[in-house]
C-alpha cells in the first residue's frame, strides 16, 4: 500500500517505487531477507518490516571518500545502528557542537532519507516536525556521513537582512564558486524577517537571489568559476554566471526545518511555493514505542541503576508519555484545544527524573553519613565508658587507700590550723590594719597632689601659651635695651636661675663685686633655640635647690607678677608666667 511505502526508509525520499517481478511475487520473496527482520516466509509484510527496509551507501566504510561509496541494500539493521553510533561518535570528536543523541531505528530512518537526498544533485529537503524531534541534529549527522560541510546562521539581536545577505553570498560562493557540497540548515526559529524565506524560495527555484551580488562581487564570482567553465567552452559573462548558478543548484543542499504548529507554516508555504515544489518533504511524526524505549534506555544507562530497575523505568517513561498523548487527544476532542506533546517533553521527563534522583540520593547519602557518624560516636563513647569502668574497678583498692590518707591529712590540717594558722592570722590581721592606715594616708597625699596638679596644669598650659605669643621682635627689643627696667631684669634673672645660667661678676657703685644676670640674659636670648628650650624644659626634674630659691627670692617679690611684667614688655609677661608655672 502507498502508506506502507511512504514510511519505508529511503523510499519516500527518493520518490522511487519498487517494481514487481514478472511473476508478481518478487517483492514478497525478497523483502523479509532484505529488511533483516521480515515476517515468516510467505507471510504478509507489515509496517515494521517496511521500517527495516534500508538502501544507502553509508555502510561502505572501506571507501576512501564518501563520494566513492557503493550504494546497496542494508540487510543487518543492528549493524546499521552500530554504524550510526560510530558516525555520531566521529562527528562529536571533530565538531565544535557535539550532539548527545540516542540512535534508534526511528532516527536512523530519517538519517537514511536525508543522506539519500544529499547525495542527489540539487537535493533539498523540508523537514516538518515539532520542536525537539531531532530535525537539525539528524541533518548535521547526515551531512557528516556524506562528508559535506554544514552551515547555519547565528541569529542575534543585531542580526539583520544585511548580515543575512552576507551569509547567503558566502554560502553560494562556497557551493557555486568552489564547487564544494554545502548543506544549509535553516530553522523557522531563525526567521527574523520574512524576506529570509523569500530569498530561500528564490535559491530553491532558480539557484540565486536576483541582484544580490553587486557588480564587483559578481565579477569575482565569474573569475572563480572561469577555469572550470572554460573546459566546457563557456566564456561570456552570461555563460559564466549561468554556470555559477548551475553549480549552486547542484552543490547547495537546503534543509529547512519547520514546525507545523500554528498558521505561520501554512502561510509561508502558500507565499513561497518553491519550498514544496523543490524540496522533498520528510514528516517527523510522533516517536514510536521503540524510539521512546531507546531514548529512555540511553539516558538511564548513564545513571547508577541495576538492570531490573532500569528496565522498569524505561517501561514507565514510555507508558507515561503515551498516556499523556492519549489524554491530550481527549483534551482536543472535548475542548478543541491543542496540547502538544513533543519529544522535548519526553526528554524533560527523563531529565527531571534524573535531577530528582540525584537530589534524593544526595539527601539520602547526607542523612546516611550523619547516621553513620552518630553511630560511630555512640560506639566510641561506649568503648570509652567501658574503659573507664575497667579503670575504676582496677583503681578501687587504691581509692580506698587514698580516702584513708585524705582523712588522716584532714585531721592533721585541722590541728595545724588551730595551733599555727589561726594565731598567725591574728597577727596578719593587725599588720593589715596598720597597712590600711598607711594606705589611707598615702591616698590623702595622692588626692592632695592631684588637687595641686589640677590647679597647676591650667597655669602650665597658660604659660606655654604665653610663650607662643612672644615674638622675635619683642626679644630683639629687650636685647637692645642699654638700661632695662628693673622688672625685666628681675624676670630674666629668674629665668637664668631656673636654666642654671651662671651670673657675671661686676662692681657696684661702692666698688664691691656683685652678681649680674643681665649679660648672661642677653646671651641666653641670643640663642636661636631659646623659646623651644623653654617649651621643652623638664619641669618634673627641677632641682629642689632651684625651686626653693625661686619661691623664696622671686615669688615673694611683689613686683614679680605677670601684670607688672606686662607693663614693661609683652615678652617679660610670658617669661614671668613660665617661671610661675615651673615653680609649682
Amino acid at each position: 500500500p502507498p502508506s506502507v511505502f511512504g514510511r519505508a526508509a529511503g523510499v519516500s525520499s527518493s520518490g522511487e517505487d519498487f517494481q514487481e517481478g514478472e511473476d508478481g511475487d518478487e517483492w514478497e520473496e525478497d523483502a523479509p531477507g532484505g529488511g533483516g527482520s521480515g515476517g515468516a516466509a510467505g507471510g504478509a509484510i507489515c509496517d515494521d518490516d517496511m521500517r527495516r527496509c534500508f538502501f544507502g551507501d553509508y555502510m561502505d566504510v572501506d571507501a576512501e571518500e564518501p563520494s566513492a561509496r557503493r550504494y546497496s541494500e542494508v540487510r543487518d539493521v543492528s549493524a546499521l545502528l552500530s554504524a550510526m553510533e560510530d558516525y555520531l561518535a566521529d562527528h562529536n570528536s571533530v565538531s565544535k557542537r557535539p550532539m548527545n543523541l540516542a540512535m534508534f531505528l526511528f532516527a536512523v530512518e530519517h538519517v537514511s532519507r536525508i543522506c539519500r537526498l544529499l547525495k542527489q544533485p540539487g537535493g533539498n529537503m523540508l523537514l516538518v516536525g515539532v520542536g525537539g524531534s531531532g530535525r537539525q541534529s539528524l541533518s548535521r549527522l547526515a551531512a557528516h556521513i556524506c562528508g559535506m560541510e554544514v552551515f547555519q546562521v547565528e541569529i542575534s539581536k543585531s542580526y539583520t537582512k544585511v548580515e543575512w545577505r552576507d551569509d547567503l553570498r558566502r554560502i553560494l560562493r562556497r557551493a557555486g564558486g568552489e564547487a564544494r557540497p554545502v548543506v544549509f540548515v535553516f530553522s523557522d526559529t531563525q526567521i527574523k524577517d520574512e524576506a529570509f524565506v523569500e530569498d530561500i524560495n528564490n535559491v530553491l527555484n532558480s539557484g540565486e537571489v536576483p541582484n544580490m551580488f553587486p557588480q564587483d562581487e559578481r565579477m569575482q564570482v565569474m573569475e572563480m568559476v572561469r577555469p572550470a567553465a572554460s573546459k566546457l567552452g563557456l566564456e561570456t559573462p552570461l555563460e559564466l554566471w549561468g554556470f555559477f548558478v548551475k553549480q549552486c543548484r547542484s552543490y547547495l543542499h537546503v534543509v529547512l526545518c519547520m514546525s507545523p504548529i500554528g498558521g505561520a507554516f501554512r502561510e509561508r508555504l502558500r507565499q513561497n511555493p518553491s519550498i514544496v515544489n523543490c524540496c522533498t518533504i520528510d514528516w517527523f511524526q510522533k516517536w514510536p514505542a521503540d524510539a521512546l524505549a531507546a531514548v529512555a534506555l540511553k539516558f538511564l544507562k548513564e545513571m547508577d541503576l541495576d538492570g531490573a530497575t532500569r528496565a522498569k523505568l524505561v517501561t514507565l517513561c514510555q507508558r507515561l508519555h503515551e498516556e499523556i498523548r492519549r489524554e491530550s487527544d481527549a483534551f482536543l476532542g472535548e475542548l478543541g484545544r491543542y496540547n502538544y506533546v513533543t519529544p522535548t517533553s519526553y526528554l524533560e521527563l527523563i531529565s527531571t527524573f534524573r535531577t530528582l534522583l540525584e537530589a534524593k540520593r544526595a539527601e539520602n547519602t547526607k542523612m546516611k553519613r550523619r547516621y553513620v557518624v552518630g553511630l560511630e560516636k555512640l560506639d566510641g563513647s561506649a568503648q570509652q565508658v567501658a574503659g573507664m569502668q575497667a579503670e575504676l574497678v582496677a583503681l578501687q583498692p587504691q581509692l580506698i587507700k587514698t580516702v584513708g590518707e585524705v582523712e588522716a591529712l584532714m585531721a592533721r590540717i585541722s590541728v595545724e590550723k588551730r595551733d599555727v594558722v589561726e594565731p598567725k592570722a591574728a597577727i596578719v590581721k593587725v599588720d593589715e590594719a596598720k597597712a590600711q592606715e598607711a594606705a589611707d594616708a598615702a591616698k590623702a597625699i595622692k588626692d592632695e597632689c592631684e588637687a595641686d596638679l589640677a590647679e597647676a596644669v591650667p597655669i602650665l598650659n597658660d604659660a606655654l601659651s604665653a610663650l607662643d605669643t612672644i615674638k622675635e621682635a619683642d626679644i630683639n627689643y629687650i636685647k637692645k635695651l642699654g638700661n632695662p627696667p628693673s622688672t625685666i631684669k628681675l624676670v630674666l634673672e629668674a629665668v637664668c636661675v631656673i636654666l642654671e645660667q651662671k651670673p657675671a661678676k661686676v662692681k657696684d657703685d661702692t666698688g664691691k663685686m656683685v652678681n649680674d644676670f643681665w649679660k648672661p640674659s642677653i646671651a641666653l636670648m641670643a640663642d636661636k633655640d631659646f623659646l623651644p628650650k623653654l617649651k621643652s624644659y623638664d619641669k618634673d626634674n627641677i632641682p629642689a635647690k632651684i625651686i626653693s630659691e625661686i619661691r623664696a627670692k622671686y615669688l615673694t617679690n611683689e613686683s614679680f607678677t605677670p601684670e607688672t611684667a606686662k607693663k614693661a614688655s609683652p615678652a617679660a609677661e610670658g617669661l614671668c608666667k613660665w617661671v610661675h608655672a615651673m615653680s609649682l
